[in-house]
């Protein structure tokens, strides 16, 4: 631990860019698990999100206790803005899934850097460099490449629930990089109990087997408790904007993967897309991994 330590406090960029892409490797199974379970999106937000919000309190209770914040810390703005944030943006991702095409949702959800980039500039006064702004046109030129392919028929409502959360996305980071001081697990884990609960109203609840069970525990106890955690860590080290642009790799990499295992072939124009995006995240990971140490 002290050695993770001490490489964070050296290489601090090169460290958030490295939990960054960990985090980012949870989360990019988790559409190909999703889409195996076989139920209700909404059903499956509601016993994802009893099962990420359990876990995360039941891991800060037993594990690290002090880091459960007082009712005056949790009503403060950082973690009921996290709560909200947390809560809001699964239910309108799943919403601008169901009532758009996926190319107009994924190309609406890479506006999210430059939201981020925004915010930054607005709120926390932060300047995007030469390099992380170069990343992210190229991020975003790749997104245009897959939904290209992807063909239109998008509906205004599905359009505007994509740009919502494109907008909880970018608020998320800046949150998190603003309050950097602070540990927010147990105000997200909440917001994953708000997930539920606003689920809970659109849900139909059919009844699930033992394997629709085993596929939901592992999606929200394992893959986005773990990722979102991870996730948490990286905009203490790293800008915003430049975490949100490095998050866009499930985009690519998760489509990939339910391709590889259940056979759905991608268009071209995808995987032209996607490895335009793949190019310009490694280059920019391997500059920030070539920054000199903090001394």
């Amino acid at each position: 631990m002290s050695q993770i330590q001490n490489f964070a406090k050296r290489r601090p960029e090169a460290f958030g860019v490295l939990i960054t892409l960990l985090g980012v490797g949870f989360f990019i199974p988790d559409a190909l698990v999703v889409r195996l379970i076989r139920a209700d999106t909404m059903t499956i937000a509601v016993w994802r999100g009893l099962a990420a919000g359990g876990v995360t309190l039941g891991w800060l209770v037993l594990f690290q206790r002090h880091l459960l914040p007082s009712w005056r810390e949790l009503l403060s703005p950082a973690p009921l803005a996290m709560i909200f944030l947390q809560g809001v943006g699964s239910v309108l991702f799943l919403a601008s899934m169901g009532a758009t095409s996926v190319a107009n949702a994924l190309l609406i959800l890479a506006t999210a850097p430059f939201l981020a980039a925004l915010l930054s500039w607005a709120v926390l006064g932060e300047r995007i460099g030469r390099d992380t702004a170069l990343a992210i046109v190229g991020v975003f030129a790749g997104v245009g490449i897959i939904a290209a392919g992807s063909g239109g028929g998008g509906r205004m409502f599905g359009d505007l629930m994509a740009v919502a959360n494109a907008v909880t996305i970018a608020c998320y980071y800046v949150v998190l990089r603003q309050a950097k001081s602070q540990n927010l697990l147990a105000a997200i884990a909440l917001g994953y109990l708000l997930t539920s609960a606003i689920a809970l109203l659109f849900a139909p609840m059919a009844a699930l087997d033992a394997r629709q069970i085993l596929l939901i525990i592992l999606s929200g106890a394992g893959i986005l408790a773990g990722g979102a955690a991870l996730l948490m860590i990286g905009p203490r080290y790293l800008p915003a904007a430049e975490v949100s642009m490095i998050t866009m790799l499930e985009v690519v990499l998760g489509p990939l993967l339910v391709w590889a295992v259940l056979g759905e072939t991608p268009a071209t124009l995808t995987l032209i897309g996607g490895a335009v995006i793949l190019i310009a995240i490694l280059i920019h990971t391997a500059q920030r991994l070539r920054a000199p140490e903090t001394v």
